[in-house]
């Protein structure tokens, strides 16, 4: 495998140890101060972290078709603008954007709810 690549995975799963700790650490506080179960708050805790991860890793352009304009007087011309724009886009490949970026930052959140989950599941 790649150096780079190796590297940004043991980033990754080290920042989602840390994550993991961290709730854990923020858990057994909820459990000393409220009284609830250590399990129903990893539970908790670990579908929130995998929530954010999953919405953090998804982004977009708004320039692209959008239903902002329907139901005005230039509907017709709002949407060939918006088509033209989204031609431009697709031609000029270096500007080109992805939808889905997944990072080192979103990933380590999902790793960290999946292991509040199994850690829930252990205990």
């Amino acid at each position: 495998m790649n150096k780079t690549l190796l590297k940004s995975l043991g980033k990754c799963i080290l920042w989602g140890i840390i994550w993991t700790i961290i709730l854990f650490i923020i858990g057994n506080i909820l459990v000393n101060l409220k009284g609830f179960l250590l399990k129903d708050v990893l539970f908790i805790e670990g579908i929130i972290f995998i929530m954010l991860g999953v919405f953090a890793c998804i982004g977009g352009n708004p320039m692209g078709l959008s239903l902002q304009s329907l139901g005005q007087n230039n509907t017709q011309y709002n949407t060939n603008a918006n088509l033209e724009v989204s031609k431009m886009e697709n031609t000029n490949k270096s500007n080109f954007k992805n939808t889905i970026s997944i990072s080192i930052n979103t990933v380590s959140l999902i790793l960290a709810g999946i292991a509040c989950i199994i850690i829930n599941y252990i205990i």
